[in-house]
């Protein structure tokens, strides 16, 4: 699955507070990026963009909260968690990896 059948899409780049140490869960990470969606048109794309968020704002996985793939309709079709992997967009336990 390395296109993306909907297109436009999109994936969420954000970040939240930790709060095992003290941050605010609720709010963007201090000194982060300002949340946005970036276009792509491939789930390796996703996860790139994903990783490189991650890296420049110098995130945890406790930090991490974006990663959701939708399409020009806002309907999730997929997921990118904070080690770049792909999955469906049913919660756990039901999601399964995506190749790409």
């Amino acid at each position: 699955m390395a296109e993306l059948q909907d297109k436009p899409a999109f994936v969420q780049l954000s970040s939240v507070g930790n709060p095992d140490f003290r941050q605010d869960p609720n709010s963007p990470l201090f000194g982060c990026e300002t949340d946005k969606k970036k276009v792509i048109s491939s789930l390796w794309e996703a996860s790139e963009a994903c990783g490189k968020f991650i890296l420049s704002n110098d995130l945890g996985a406790g930090n991490w909260s974006g990663g959701e793939v939708t399409n020009k309709d806002g309907k999730i079709i997929a997921r990118i968690s904070y080690n770049g992997r792909a999955w469906t967009p049913e919660s756990y336990p039901d999601f399964k990896p995506l190749d790409f």
